[in-house]
């Protein structure tokens, strides 16, 4: 307690790793402005190799922070979510995205000055929204995906993902072109009552309005605290030229074409001929031949502006983090 008011006590933890290493270079930025709004902070470094992982830390601090806040990327806010849907007291989130294309950040509205971002985390507003839960085992914040394309979000190199941003994807999928769009993987998908039995070029389950820096398809009708998934399955054409008809319609925000699907769920069942690989929130979700899917609703209750002071708050913010 400092001058007669209790302080928040914070609990910040950092990925210097993520993006261009801005956390790093903000790190005492962002601690002096949080003091300066009333908080307490406590300060850890995200560093695997001496096991100080989101989930390790989390697991050791909880219910000793009145809020739990990190500043990373996409993959870096996935471990806090993991971490945090472990502890018995799950304080409010807030979020400093520093990472390559910060989709959940686009998603939920995440103002983009640290300046906004260490207001907003100071306040009380929070926003309930939705997370994944993946075979009762992991959570992911935004999307849960298989098939082509998916294996570039985390097999992109560090490095040229900080030195261009999201277009490291984009260069990286048109790399691999020829071996994503000949991917194929028959799936038995169970939801609602019904089945898709199918070859399938590529699924996603998300709770988002972007993925890799692009809007998805059907973002204006997103909204992430429902309690529903938004899926969308591409099934595998039999010509190549197919392929190219089926991009340009996702890439002109487009749905309409016989071999797209997209239908909204909380809870989808899949069963896959063989070991098919995953991928949550960009990270490497490992191979499985079946996974079960659900919503936890509104899990996750996340320090944001309140809607009539967002615009406001953006406009007198320059962004430090890149886009």
């Amino acid at each position: 307690m400092i001058g007669g008011k209790m302080r928040k006590k914070v609990l910040m933890l950092m990925n210097g790793s993520a993006g261009t290493g801005m956390a790093d270079q903000n790190a005492f930025q962002i601690v002096k402005e949080l003091t300066q709004r009333n908080c307490e902070v406590t300060v850890y470094p995200i560093i695997p190799a001496a096991e100080l992982t989101a989930e390790t830390i989390l697991v050791a601090c909880d219910g000793r922070f009145d809020v739990v806040a990190c500043c990373g990327g996409d993959g870096t806010l996935n471990h806090v979510i993991n971490g945090m849907m472990m502890m018995d007291h799950r304080p409010p989130l807030g979020y400093i995205p520093s990472g390559s294309t910060n989709d959940f950040a686009k998603s939920i509205g995440i103002p983009r000055g640290i300046l906004a971002q260490c207001e907003t985390i100071s306040r009380d507003h929070v926003f309930a929204y939705d997370i994944g839960c993946f075979n009762d085992t992991y959570y992911f914040n935004y999307i849960a995906a298989f098939g082509a394309f998916t294996s570039i979000s985390y097999d992109t190199s560090q490095i040229f993902k900080n030195a261009i941003g999201h277009a490291a994807y984009m260069l990286k999928a048109l790399l691999t072109l020829p071996q994503n769009v000949s991917y194929r993987c028959r799936m038995h998908i169970e939801h609602d009552g019904e089945t898709e039995d199918d070859e399938y070029l590529f699924g996603s389950i998300s709770n988002a309005r972007s993925m890799a820096g692009f809007a998805m398809p059907f973002s204006s009708s997103v909204d992430l605290s429902d309690g529903l998934f938004e899926v969308m399955l591409i099934k595998a054409p039999p010509l190549f030229i197919e392929v190219q008809a089926i991009l340009a319609t996702l890439l002109a925000g487009k749905t309409d074409s016989p071999y797209i699907k997209v239908f909204q769920t909380d809870h989808v069942h899949i069963k896959a001929s063989e070991n098919t690989a995953w991928t949550w929130d960009g990270e490497y979700g490992g191979t499985m031949r079946e996974t079960d899917i659900r919503v936890e609703k509104q899990a996750i209750a996340l320090l944001l502006p309140p809607k009539e002071k967002a615009e406001a708050i953006e406009a007198s913010n320059q962004p430090i983090f890149p886009e």
